[in-house]
């Protein structure tokens, strides 16, 4: 059932001769691959086949970036979270610049994260510090994009103990499952 529903959605939408945009939101429209116009709220006809329309929210978003353990120059483990906030300012400059914007993003915020503390010893380092240099790495690309914040969220410098496992120990006799 749930495939039929589906299909029907496909078929209405083929043949659909509007698009909504609205208060929030940005769309581009794009007639044969060449003509691009920008859409801002309102109802916009289209001709099907002819027109694609792509429509994003220009609202405030939040990325969560994902836990890093680093090591600093000095070779201390730094562990951190970070949050993003983004807004888009310029639809037709992001679709003309980036393909997934908010792995990009992450991917450039946490590189940045990375070099900074691969250069600097771990007590020079500070949340302030990370914040900073990972805004400038935003800003020095335009990609249509406003960054209102980027912001530490859990930072700590600690020891870390590892255990590291490989086919090597195995093959050495070694192994964390058999009892000899």
């Amino acid at each position: 059932m749930n495939q039929v529903q589906q299909f029907l959605e496909y078929i209405f939408n083929a043949f659909k001769i509007w698009v909504i945009v609205q208060p929030w939101e940005a769309g581009l429209r794009v007639r044969n691959g060449k003509h691009i116009k920008k859409l801002s709220q309102g109802i916009y006809f289209k001709l099907p086949y002819f027109d694609s329309v792509y429509v994003q929210e220009i609202r405030l978003r939040v990325r969560e970036m994902p836990m890093q353990t680093l090591t600093s120059k000095d070779l201390k483990t730094v562990t951190l979270n970070s949050a993003m906030g983004y807004s888009i300012s310029n639809i037709e400059k992001l679709y003309q610049t980036l393909y997934k914007p908010e792995m990009t993003l992450q991917n450039i915020a946490m590189s940045s994260i990375a070099e900074v503390l691969h250069n600097t010893n771990a007590e020079e380092i500070s949340p302030g510090l990370l914040e900073t240099k990972v805004l400038d790495k935003l800003k020095a690309d335009d990609y249509g994009l406003n960054y209102e914040y980027f912001k530490i969220t859990n930072f700590a410098v600690v020891k870390t103990f590892r255990l590291i496992q490989d086919q090597s120990w195995v093959s050495e006799g070694f192994s964390m499952t058999e009892k000899k």
